[in-house]
């Protein structure tokens, strides 16, 4: 029995779109920060068949059989590295991140679940192998196995690891904060990976891959690396907006952002304007907010943050990334 925690990561490239629906290839490159919390325990044992158990949601029919596919792609991608089985497990998950909250949670649980497999089998895995493991049940959770600021690379083909995690600097590197404003808890009609399925649809879709190969995620990389913030608020929120038309124009469209996220988007860019603050906005696929900043401008932030009638708030900084415990 091996049990792994590991915590969300918040796409400052955001990924959107697949090459290959059924290995999650990404589309597009992308680039994120891991967060230190909340948390999610994973643990995983042989077993005689599989059986999936969670502390915060009801597994249904449709979400078993997501871990069942996710398990025969893992298979399938161990097999080219050695022999193992691991299609039959217990899965047991202990989540700390609340419902509905725009905080990645499938980012964490299979990033968790890849590395406690890696444990299980005591085969030596790199954190790039194991990467592509967490990518097989969630395409974002391959940039939650590294701490600090991880990276989506696409290789020239369209095999099961056609696309890996890497790690731009550690969680020691520039600490960051990201403050979250969650405007809404319903749960959205349209889940990422249907949207996924759908990216092609929009008529800027193709620009955005372009934009990202060419420039977009070169920049962001860049800023990371010489901890420049200015630069990094420029392209992560030119990067965000850009995503959202491109869901805003696909078909069937979706609308993730709501009145209170662009009000939200205003008030910051009003505050950071008149206080001369480094902070930047972004959203993932949902209406919240994460309000990334250096710490000069955390508690004035935070501050805002807790203003807002109706909406939860959430703390988070710079994380280490999956480790087994």
């Amino acid at each position: 029995m091996i049990t792994a925690r590991s915590t969300p990561n918040i796409a400052l490239i955001k990924y959107w779109g697949n090459r290959h629906e059924e290995f999650r290839l990404c589309a597009g490159e992308s680039t994120s920060m891991t967060l230190d919390g909340p948390y999610v325990d994973v643990t995983v044992d042989y077993a005689d068949t599989l059986h999936v158990t969670s502390s915060n949601k009801v597994m249904t029919a449709e979400s078993v059989v997501r871990f069942q596919k996710t398990l025969e792609l893992i298979q399938a991608y161990l097999t080219t590295i050695d022999n193992c089985d691991v299609t039959n497990l217990s899965i047991d998950i202990q989540s700390h991140i609340p419902p509905s909250i725009g905080l990645a949670s499938s980012a964490a649980v299979f990033s968790g679940l890849a590395k406690a497999i890696a444990g299980l089998v005591e085969i030596p895995l790199t954190d790039e192998q194991i990467s592509v493991m967490a990518r097989l049940g969630s395409g974002s959770a391959s940039r939650s196995i590294f701490g600090g600021y991880g990276a989506i690379r696409n290789e020239e083909n369209m095999f099961i690891d056609g696309s890996k995690g890497w790690q731009i600097a550690d969680e020691n590197h520039w600490k960051l904060h990201d403050i979250i404003i969650v405007p809404s808890t319903e749960e959205k009609k349209v889940g990422s990976t249907e949207g996924h399925a759908n990216a092609e649809t929009s008529p800027h879709y193709k620009q955005r891959l372009s934009d990202i190969a060419k420039r977009r995620q070169k920049e962001c990389i860049d800023a990371i690396a010489h901890k420049d913030f200015e630069h990094l608020q420029t392209v992560a929120e030119q990067d965000a907006m850009n995503m959202h038309l491109c869901m805003q124009t696909q078909t069937p469209e979706l609308n993730y952002l709501s009145d209170e996220t662009h009000r939200i988007i205003t008030e910051i860019q009003e505050i950071r304007t008149s206080e001369h603050l480094p902070v930047l906005y972004t959203m993932d696929a949902g209406p919240t907010v994460h309000l990334f900043c250096e710490e000069e401008a955390k508690e004035r932030i935070l501050s805002y943050a807790n203003e807002q009638e109706g909406c939860q708030i959430f703390e988070a900084s710079t994380g280490s990334g999956a480790h087994l415990i």
